[in-house]
């Protein structure tokens, strides 16, 4: 009996409602210069002809696709991902969206480095997009979630994880999921899972990389094709709504219950509660980012009663209450500080 050969790479794609987009997905696929991959795709109860699609694509794929369908919709990526790595057996992991494409040396070229390096995780710091839905003839544009200082060589992060917490709050780190080939035994040896949050699973489980990665390996050129969806929630009407408001009160209690109840499962913040504060402040920050624009529109009643609801659903909210109680200390000391400061020069 001859037993199933492992791949290099497993691709782990969460899949919902993409029909008209999840083909030319696994097209990407089929056309890469590095084949030894499996590509899992995790249904998460789609509604349309997503799972007709993706069917019709595994005669094509010789047995290295796999479609694996959720009890239930979870309404995020997380649960599919993690679902997806159940089923997963490659050396690396590669998790890439439904509605997204990789260039033909993708996989190659992370791959590559990755063993350079021998390296836990392979993350990009740039990738491409469109301004369309539809990439066929379309002019792409290279992009970065970070502000500048790109590298123009692949380059070995420090292991002090102090400074990558730093320079993660400081927005020198790529959050996103499709930007990294991480390591599979990594992520076994450190019990990484998706954190079951809505919204920011993709930062979180970033602060947890950055957090238990030996060899972090920043990589300098794009290969993933990020399709802008105008029907996406960044770009819907209901980026306006109480229900989105709701979301990211609720990804911040969330978010922080699992960020904190995974560091302080580690040594390091046990002995550096201060830099926990840093990585839950990154958190902090990104969340208000989002509700900046539409946090003015609701009443301050309104918005009371959202907060006090989306807190009790978190379960422990020790973490927001003790972070949120040293950032008003802090706050007060550098009022106090500025107004005695004024007071000395007048």
């Amino acid at each position: 009996m001859n037993e199933k050969k492992v791949p290099q790479i497993s691709i782990v794609i969460p899949m919902y409602n993409v029909e008209k987009y999840v083909g030319e997905c696994l097209d990407s696929l089929l056309c890469q210069t590095f084949q030894d991959f499996e590509v899992i795709i995790v249904d998460d109860c789609s509604t349309d002809n997503s799972r007709n699609v993706v069917q019709a694509y595994l005669p094509k794929f010789n047995g290295k696709l796999q479609l694996i369908e959720s009890e239930k919709n979870s309404g995020g990526c997380a649960v599919p991902r993690n679902i997806g790595m159940n089923y997963a057996c490659g050396k690396y992991l590669f998790f890439l969206d439904s509605d997204d494409l990789i260039i033909k040396n993708a996989l190659e070229s992370l791959y590559t480095v990755a063993e350079e390096f021998n390296a836990d995780i392979v993350q990009c710091e740039k990738f491409f997009t469109s301004e369309t839905p539809h990439l066929k003839g379309a002019t792409l544009t290279v992009k970065s979630f970070k502000p500048d200082s790109y590298i123009t060589v692949p380059t070995l992060e420090t292991e002090n994880i102090t400074q990558r917490i730093k320079n993660f709050h400081d927005q020198r780190y790529v959050w996103t999921a499709w930007s990294k080939l991480i390591r599979r035994d990594f992520m076994i040896e450190n019990k990484m899972k998706y954190p079951l949050t809505l919204n920011n699973e993709d930062l979180v489980f970033t602060i947890y990389c950055l957090s238990c990665a030996k060899r972090f390996v920043q990589f300098p050129d794009p290969v993933n094709i990020y399709r802008y969806r105008p029907n996406s929630i960044l770009h819907s009407k209901e980026y306006t709504t109480t229900s989105h408001v709701r979301k990211w009160i609720r990804s911040l209690a969330t978010g922080f219950y699992c960020c904190d109840k995974f560091l302080s499962g580690l040594e390091f913040y046990k002995l550096h509660p201060e830099i926990k504060y840093l990585a839950l402040d990154a958190i902090t920050q990104d969340i208000f980012r989002h509700l900046f624009v539409v946090y003015k529109k609701f009443s301050a009643a309104l918005l009371d009663d959202i907060i006090r609801e989306e807190f009790s659903k978190a379960g422990d909210s020790s973490a927001l209450a003790t972070f949120f109680f040293n950032m008003s200390i802090l706050y007060s000391m550098q009022i106090g500080s500025y107004l005695l400061d004024k007071q000395n020069n007048t």
